[in-house]
C-alpha cells in the first residue's frame, strides 16, 4: 500500500496538463500513485499522460475511458486507488512540491483522517488571497467536528484541498452525470471524520479560467435541478452512516443555502427572459418550502447573509422575483416547470 494515491480526471486540459502531472510526480513525499484518467478527451491530453507515464512508469497509472463527466472519472479512480490516503487534483490546477509530504505528516503526527488547508486562486499569471471558507477559524489546529457542527457547513465543498483517508471514505462514490458532485460527498467525510486538522494554509492552486467562469455564472444552466440531486444524495449518505440525526440542523442548513446559490446565480442569467426566471426561481424557493416550510428563519443563512454583502443584497432583490409566488405542493411538477422553462427557451433561439 502507497501512503497517497492521487486521482487525476482529465478532459481536454493540453494547456495545463503538464504543469499538474509535473508537481505531482515530482512532489518530496515519494511513496505516491497517480492515477489519471482520461475522460474521453479530444486534444493531445491522453498523449501527455502517455508520455509522463513512460516517465515515471513505476509512479503515474493511466486509464482511458469515453466521456462520462469527473463524477464517474473520480469513482475510476477511487475503484484503483491503493493508497492510505486520497488525493483529488483537477488536471487544470496543481500542486506544490512539497504538500503531499507536509499534509501526509500532519495526518499522522496528529491521529487524523482527514486534513483541509486553503485554496490559493489563480487567474492568468495573477494569485488571489487563499480561499478558508466562512468559518471563522483562525490558524492550524485541530478540529473537533462533533463540537462544532456548523463547519460541515461552513467549510469549502471542494475536494481539492483536502487529503482523505482511504477508510474514512469507505465505499463512498461520486453521483455521476451532474454538476456540483463534490457537495454530495466533501460534508460527508467531514462529518465522519469526527476530528480533523484544519490548516490554515494554501495547499491547492486552483486556477480559474475566467473567461469560461464569467460565461457560466450568467448564462442560463439547464442543469440547475442538479444541486437539488447533489443534496439529496448527500443527505443518503449522512443517513447510511447514521450521521443523519446529529446533522440534522446542518444538513437543512446545507439544502437551502446551496439551493439559495443558484437562485442567486439565476438572478444574472442573461438571454434568458424574465418571466422564464421567475419561473425557475419560484421553482426553486418552492421546492425549499416544501422540505424545510420555516427556511427564511434559519440561523445559518442569517449567518452567511450578514458575512457576505452581496448574498444578502441578492436576497433583498429575492422578492422581485417572487412577487407571484405560485405555491405548489408537488414536487414533480415544479420540477417539470423548470424543465420547461428551458425547453421553451430553447425552441425560441432555434427559430
Amino acid at each position: 500500500m502507497v501512503r497517497v494515491s492521487v486521482i487525476v480526471p482529465v478532459y481536454n486540459a493540453e494547456k495545463f496538463l503538464t504543469q499538474c502531472l509535473s508537481s505531482l510526480a515530482n512532489q518530496t513525499l515519494k511513496d505516491i500513485e497517480i492515477i489519471a484518467i482520461n475522460d474521453g478527451s479530444t486534444d493531445s491530453s491522453l498523449d501527455i499522460m502517455q508520455r509522463f507515464a513512460d516517465m515515471y512508469k513505476d509512479k503515474i497509472k493511466i486509464i482511458d475511458s469515453p466521456n462520462e463527466g469527473v463524477g464517474a472519472a473520480r469513482n475510476k479512480g477511487l475503484d484503483m486507488a491503493t493508497g492510505e490516503f486520497i488525493k483529488f487534483v483537477d488536471a487544470d490546477d496543481y500542486l506544490s512540491l512539497n504538500i503531499l509530504g507536509k499534509m501526509y505528516n500532519l495526518a499522522k503526527e496528529n491521529n487524523v483522517s482527514l486534513v483541509r488547508g486553503n485554496f490559493q486562486t489563480l487567474i492568468g499569471p495573477f494569485k488571489m488571497r487563499d480561499t478558508a471558507g466562512w468559518s471563522n477559524i483562525k490558524g492550524s489546529k485541530i478540529i473537533d467536528v462533533k463540537e462544532n457542527k456548523d463547519y460541515i457547513v461552513t467549510e469549502l465543498p471542494g475536494i481539492g484541498n483536502k487529503l482523505i483517508s482511504r477508510k474514512l471514505i469507505g465505499d463512498l462514490k461520486f453521483p455521476e452525470g451532474i454538476k456540483w458532485e463534490d457537495l454530495a460527498i466533501v460534508p460527508v467525510v467531514v462529518a465522519s471524520s469526527e476530528k480533523l486538522f484544519h490548516l490554515d494554509e494554501p495547499v491547492y492552486n486552483y486556477r480559474i479560467h475566467l473567461n469560461t467562469t464569467v460565461t457560466d455564472f450568467i448564462k442560463a444552466i439547464p442543469s440547475v435541478l442538479d444541486i437539488i440531486k447533489s443534496l439529496e444524495t448527500l443527505e443518503r449518505e449522512m443517513t447510511t452512516r447514521v450521521l443523519n440525526k446529529d446533522y440534522e440542523a446542518q444538513i437543512e442548513s446545507l439544502y437551502i443555502l446551496h439551493t439559495l446559490f443558484r437562485v442567486e446565480n439565476a438572478m444574472t442569467w442573461v438571454n434568458f427572459p424574465k418571466s422564464k426566471k421567475e419561473v425557475v426561481i419560484n421553482s426553486l424557493i418552492n421546492i425549499i418550502a416544501l422540505k424545510y416550510p420555516n427556511w427564511r428563519n434559519n440561523d445559518v443563512i442569517k449567518k452567511y447573509s450578514e458575512l457576505n454583502p452581496l448574498f444578502k443584497f441578492t436576497m433583498h432583490r429575492l422578492n422581485n422575483y417572487t412577487k407571484n409566488y405560485f405555491q405548489i405542493d408537488d414536487r414533480e411538477e415544479l420540477e417539470k416547470r423548470i424543465k420547461l422553462s428551458f425547453e421553451h427557451d430553447n425552441a425560441q433561439k432555434r427559430r
